[in-house]
């Protein structure tokens, strides 16, 4: 096809892109591993409450979010990779502090570094498939990179929670970190395989985030991608792992294969739906109704097999319906680029990244707490098991904000690909 022969004309930036996609793999498993895939593991171990384990989720996503503003700034001005470069250290070292401590404050520390690290990764991909692939193929390209870095997030689920079983998770973290340095050396090593932009000398200036904040398209895009997103994020990594095996009946490996699937599924669908927009002329606004639509859906129905107590089997393809509608924001991604102009592709990128995972961090507290306000049993070797009440009220709450986030989705304009206010900002 000519999509792949016009890919394969600018191979030599495969050089670098490839130990990007495989640095950002591995920040996608920090991210989705801890703390959900070993919950019981840590609460048993480190003896920590429920607001304690969604503070350890909160401290790295809330780190993240807020620095993506500062990356979305250094990417559009340094470029993606010397930014990587930079960020990739504190993303290591926070990898390796955090299997080396008890302490649950130093616990919150490693996970901060880490965060403010991983804030990189994924801006920068952003930037850097733009400039090593161009703009005609970005669809196809972005698709790619969201799938290899979803697989860092498969490999924290059933894979993860298998090894745990065997080995200490100590050592299966530190060994993580020591692959993020190696895929890190590969970046730097084959930084100048494609000759770096050269860094703008105007100073720096908050009026990017100004005319992206000003522009309504951008708040109405961010929010209906972030009900989405952390929907989904905070199944796969804070309490879905755990409700299915309080109230659905899964066994730990049952529900981290469920967890497993659903990666899966997330994956899939970020490849094909990236195929297929490019396929039909890039248009963007059938998928993101029906990724809105899909996640409102998906929300009633778990509410309702939790109110009627359906089969367990019923539980897992939901959860497979929510990855599938988790697996559209790439197109949320590139609508916030084309709402806004070309010059800020990464802020842009940032502002709706930093909400989504505002939404996770603000979601995780609210979902601990909301769940350590019911009654719950302790097992005889200490294992928590929360009540089905909390989680159908929880569900309830994710059904009146799909439901609206629904709606709004009606109002994002179709861009097929173009930016709205060409390549400069001062047009927003």
């Amino acid at each position: 096809m000519a999509i792949w022969k016009e890919i394969w004309e600018k191979r030599r930036g495969f050089w670098l892109f490839i130990p990007l996609l495989l640095l950002y793999a591995t920040s996608y498993f920090q991210r989705t591993a801890l703390p959900g895939t070993i919950y019981d593991t840590l609460v048993r171990e480190l003896t920590l409450s429920a607001p304690q384990m969604a503070n350890l989720s909160a401290s790295f996503v809330y780190t993240y979010a807020i620095f993506q503003l500062v990356s979305g700034s250094l990417v559009d001005r340094f470029c993606g990779t010397r930014v990587v470069i930079g960020g990739g250290i504190l993303f290591i070292a926070g990898s390796t502090l955090f299997p080396l401590c008890s302490n649950i404050y130093m616990l919150y520390a490693a996970r901060m570094l880490t965060g403010i690290g991983a804030s990189a990764m994924y801006l920068s991909l952003v930037r850097e498939i733009d400039r090593l692939f161009g703009r005609k193929n970005y669809a196809v390209m972005f698709g790619i990179a969201y799938f290899c870095g979803y697989s860092g997030g498969l490999l924290g689920s059933l894979p993860f929670e298998r090894l745990s079983a065997v080995y200490p998770w100590r050592y299966i973290l530190l060994a993580m970190a020591l692959l993020s340095l190696v895929f890190y050396l590969m970046v730097v090593f084959n930084r100048n395989k494609v000759a770096l932009p050269e860094i703008p000398k105007t100073p720096f200036s908050v009026k990017p985030f100004y005319y992206i904040l000003k522009n309504p398209l951008s708040w109405l895009v961010a929010l209906c991608s972030s009900v989405n997103f952390s929907t989904y994020f905070i199944i796969q990594t804070v309490f879905g792992k755990k409700f299915l095996e309080d109230f659905a009946g899964f066994s730990s490996p049952g529900a981290a294969a469920v967890i497993f699937s659903l990666t899966l599924v997330c994956m899939f669908t970020m490849l094909t739906t990236s195929i297929l927009t490019r396929l039909t002329g890039n248009r963007r606004r059938p998928l993101v109704l029906i990724a809105c639509g899909i996640c409102a859906a998906s929300s009633l129905m778990m509410t309702l097999a939790i109110h009627f107590h359906l089969p367990s089997w019923i539980f897992a393809v939901i959860y497979c319906l929510f990855a599938a509608a988790a697996g559209i924001p790439p197109i949320f991604a590139m609508v916030m680029q084309e709402v806004n102009s070309r010059d800020i592709m990464a802020q842009s990128a940032a502002v709706s990244n930093m909400f989504g995972y505002l939404f996770v961090a603000i979601g995780s507290q609210l979902a601990g707490w909301l769940l350590d306000c019911f009654e719950s049993t302790k097992t005889a070797d200490g294992t928590v098991i929360y009540a089905t009440s909390a989680y159908f009220t929880l569900f309830i709450a994710v059904s009146v904000i799909s439901i609206m986030s629904f709606l709004l989705s009606f109002l994002i304009p179709e861009t097929r690909g173009e930016y709205r206010y060409g390549n400069r900002l001062e047009k927003i």
